[in-house]
């Protein structure tokens, strides 16, 4: 089930009631016409009509048209601010007919008015909805690793979109909701329970599915089952050939199948969660023993190609006016260039390329400014000591990497000391992570 639209009316109803029919036959929306026209039985009172139809619904279409007299409805306006109030601006899509003169009270500007063509009243309904769909395509205006903080919003989210209850946003919004949901799991470490999660919800929901949404799905349960079937052999930790496969072919795939739009960032986050998601296979199928250094040579320029590919769509999510208004940039989109920039300095490093330590120094100031922004408290716990333990193997690699005679001798020590802390502090909580293993191996080559 998607979103219920309250459609609000001034004059006439028969607009509203055409809209009302396409948006149900054509799109699988729901809809109630204000007043009860069409959608109640008449044994209420019309305004407590009006106040539970407004309350089954998230969204609204706005009917600015004259009455007979030459002027809108007051219902109008007070149907206006409930629903404003209730869903949000975003949520609210105000429409007049084009050439046809609205008289607004004097606190109204018609700014927020949209207007439409509309000859006939066929063609202006036609029109309505088009552009209703069109907005329908919003990127989310919140902060993603906020969100990926709070996961149970998304959970709820998802859970609510096809319910008897009705959705909580449109099909491209939860499409996103989707990938930051699956973003959560992996760092959380829940992946299991989320792969169950995201695969009964396609089992369940699958041929009501927008294309985004089948998008989000298949992307994001493709990760999680690469997560799920990650080996780990003695600290080495890698894939099998068939796991491979399946998931490179997928990704691949799915970067085919994604569309280009202008309207949100839905385009653009899915291309950098797949392009970084290849990058991330290939780099692991790579550590994997049984394979010849043929292979292994060749997985490691496939690294290089997705991983620059990644970096391309971060710089276009990063030119979009929603990221920069949420900070993204200094949250999950950081966090996906050092995920980037890991990938392409493993890779270099393994193949000798010049630039391995470019990326290195690249990566370890992304993961340095986000310990920075993310401590005392700013996100859940658990996501702090993901941050921390990724900084410190990044530390511990770029040591590796110039050694002490490569580095300022002061700067080394300091850092060693403070890879020797964090190890100290983890040990007393008991904390038992694979980075943490590949940190305090890598420490003992310095003893």
């Amino acid at each position: 089930m998607k979103d219920k639209v309250f459609i609000v009316w001034s004059g006439d109803s028969s607009v509203a009631q055409k809209v009302k029919n396409r948006l149900e036959g054509n799109h699988n929306y729901i809809c109630l016409i204000g007043g009860g026209f069409g959608t109640q039985v008449q044994a209420m009172s019309v305004g407590d009509t009006v106040i539970k139809q407004m309350n089954l619904c998230n969204q609204a279409i706005v009917l600015f048209q004259n009455r007979q007299t030459g002027t809108v409805s007051d219902n109008l306006f007070f149907e206006l601010g409930y629903v404003a109030a209730s869903y949000g601006w975003k949520k609210i899509h105000c429409i007049s007919r084009k050439g046809e003169s609205i008289l607004l009270p004097s606190d109204f500007d018609n700014s927020f008015v949209e207007a439409i063509e509309g000859k006939t009243d066929d063609e202006f309904a036609d029109n309505i909805v088009a552009f209703f769909l069109k907005r329908q395509r919003l990127s989310l205006v919140v902060n993603k690793m906020q969100l990926i903080s709070n996961r149970h919003i998304m959970h709820d989210i998802i859970q609510a979109h096809y319910s008897e209850m009705g959705s909580k946003c449109s099909d491209y919004e939860l499409a996103q909701y989707i990938l930051f949901y699956m973003q959560a799991a992996v760092m959380f470490q829940d992946e299991p329970k989320v792969l169950e999660e995201l695969r009964d919800f396609k089992r369940k929901h699958n041929m009501e599915f927008s294309k985004e949404i089948t998008i989000a799905v298949n992307l994001s349960v493709a990760l999680l089952e690469v997560q799920v079937g990650l080996k780990n052999d003695g600290g080495t930790v890698f894939l099998d050939e068939p796991a491979f496969r399946k998931y490179y072919n997928a990704c691949r795939n799915i970067l085919d199948e994604i569309e280009e739009d202008a309207s949100g960032t839905f385009d653009e986050w899915a291309k950098t969660f797949a392009s970084e998601n290849i990058a991330y296979a290939c780099c692991h199928y790579a550590e994997n023993p049984g394979i010849s250094d043929s292979m292994r040579a060749s997985l490691y320029e496939r690294t290089i190609k997705y991983g620059k590919e990644a970096l391309v769509h971060i710089e276009q999510l990063e030119a979009n006016t929603p990221t920069n208004e949420n900070n993204d940039s200094t949250g999950l989109i950081s966090l996906f260039k050092a995920y980037v920039y890991r990938h392409l300095f493993l890779a270099c490093r393994s193949i000798c390329r010049e630039e391995a330590g470019e990326w290195l120094n690249k990566a370890l100031k992304e993961r340095a400014q986000l310990v920075r922004n993310y401590n005392d408290y700013a996100v859940d716990s658990k996501l702090y000591m993901n941050f921390e333990m990724e900084y410190y193997l990044i530390l511990i690699e770029y040591l590796n990497y110039y050694g002490r005679d490569g580095m300022d001798p002061f700067d080394f020590e300091m850092s060693l000391s403070e890879i020797d802390e964090f190890i100290a502090k983890t040990e007393r909580n008991n904390s038992v992570h694979v980075f943490m293993k590949a940190i305090s191996e890598q420490r003992k080559s310095f003893e």
